[in-house]
């Protein structure tokens, strides 16, 4: 199927680009920084912007990171991670993008990944586009099947076609937070509920952050978390509830606490799950994001380290919980949260999706297919539930992110679902695994997208669109 709306040409992408603060070289970054101490800067939480109209300012600022020289970075509002917007659910909210960057940056789309958007107000990777100098204006109407939307950490970056790694790396991300009435309201709240992005970069000897493409994905020397390298957190002896996101281009992280006592996961990226689930450790991969508890009473003068597993020597430790003070407990945890969407009991139509690369060309494609935007790979219809098998043929770890709707997981390799990934929008599936989802397509047609969220995976062609029909 042909979009005449759309530009008529197949993606193709570089074998490697260059980019410094916005500016294409010719060579290879000079040294890099030193990797600061762990633990010596306090965290920071983002602004938050509570509004039903925002603007966001996409242009290039001085963000201070690490000692001495500011970094360049591409921000909104001027600051890394952008402000977090925070919504009621049912509410809705417009938010308008300003493309202030360079022209050479080019023009952008805003993604709220995991919202349940229009196609016009999805951010699409070819249209609906701010260009340089230039405006384009998102509305969310916070409902889906005909109620509010459920509350989430969801999260809004750009997703520009071909260059998403380089604008995500560069700085363009920030959180949205629904919030949800009918979520319970003993869990920890205010001060108490803190988001966290989590995302990794390298930085140059005079603390420039560098972006070169490299189609297996792209990783950093330096964990940030809020923008913040390694810090550290004083807390109170009492719940905290952290909403943990992974905003980085490749890397994953397997976290756990360095005393060895369990998180609490009460959530996903797409909500409350129906009961908390204790857990040692979790792996969250790019764009993924878990909802969980932390318990701090009777560690008064304790420090907790929040560690990366799947790292070793300066990459294993993410932030650090100090526990500095007696603060009196006005949470509670209940022992059911929040029943997960009634799906149709029959899926009308069952899809699979196969993710390889090619031998010869090296692209990552969907089905044998590198991403096309003048295709479409499925029409599901308005008001069905379908089953889609999602298959990893091999080479490396993929993160399935489905645009328009949550999915519920039927099973991962022929085993029922864990009780902590019964619901979410982004998919880990290791090489030659095989996990099967059930959608529901509600509210919305048009043009959405399926594709890996290692961004140099989805850059590298890794991408497909379906379309919602009546």
């Amino acid at each position: 199927m042909i979009r005449p709306s759309r530009s008529h040409r197949v993606a193709s992408v570089a074998a490697s680009l260059l980019i410094v603060a916005g500016v294409a070289a010719a060579s290879a970054p000079p040294g890099e920084a030193a990797v600061p101490a762990a633990f010596t800067k306090p965290l920071v939480i983002p602004k938050t912007l509570t509004g039903s109209s925002i603007t966001l300012t996409a242009a290039q600022t001085n963000v201070q990171i690490l000692p001495g020289a500011a970094t360049r970075m591409w921000t909104y509002n001027g600051t890394f991670p952008g402000p977090t917007i925070r919504r009621p659910a049912g509410a809705k909210t417009t938010v308008t993008l300003l493309n202030r960057l360079t022209a050479s940056a080019g023009a952008l789309t805003l993604h709220n990944h995991g919202n349940h958007s229009t196609s016009a107000s999805d951010g699409q990777p070819d249209d609906f586009l701010a260009q340089p100098g230039g405006s384009y204006a998102y509305t969310y109407d916070g409902t889906e099947a005909g109620g509010n939307e459920r509350g989430a950490l969801q999260w809004y970056h750009d997703h520009r076609m071909e260059v998403t790694g380089r604008n995500v790396w560069m700085g363009l991300a920030g959180m949205y937070i629904i919030d949800d009435p009918a979520d319970p309201q003993t869990l920890p709240r205010g001060a108490f509920d803190v988001p966290l992005l989590i995302a990794d970069r390298t930085f140059d000897a005079g603390n420039q952050i560098h972006y070169t493409y490299d189609r297996n994905g792209v990783t950093g020397n330096t964990i940030l978390v809020n923008g913040v390298p390694q810090p550290y957190f004083n807390v109170g002896d009492r719940r905290y509830r952290l909403r943990i996101l992974n905003a980085s281009n490749f890397r994953a992280y397997d976290v756990a606490l360095s005393n060895g006592q369990s998180f609490i996961q009460i959530g996903t990226e797409s909500g409350l799950l129906p009961k908390p689930v204790k857990r040692t450790h979790m792996l969250i991969g790019p764009a993924e994001r878990v909802d969980v508890v932390i318990e701090f009473a009777g560690r008064f003068g304790q420090s907790i380290v929040l560690q990366n597993l799947a790292a070793t020597g300066s990459l294993r430790n993410v932030m650090q919980f100090r526990v500095t003070k007696h603060l009196a407990e006005t949470s509670s945890i209940p022992a059911t949260l929040r029943p997960l969407p009634a799906l149709d009991p029959v899926s009308v139509v069952t899809r699979t999706f196969e993710f390889t690369q090619d031998r010869l060309t090296r692209m990552w494609t969907i089905n044998g297919q590198p991403f096309d935007p003048t295709r479409i790979d499925a029409q599901p219809k308005l008001g069905t539930t379908e089953t889609w098998i999602l298959r990893n043929r091999g080479g490396s770890n993929h993160y399935i992110h489905i645009h328009d709707v949550d999915a519920q997981l039927v099973s991962r390799n022929g085993l029922p679902p864990a009780p902590y990934e019964l619901i979410k929008d982004t998919w880990n599936i290791s090489a030659g695994q095989t996990v099967v989802i059930r959608l529901k397509f509600t509210d919305n047609t048009g043009i959405f997208m399926i594709h890996c969220h290692v961004l140099e995976h989805e850059d590298g062609a890794m991408m497909a669109q379906f379309e919602v029909v009546e």
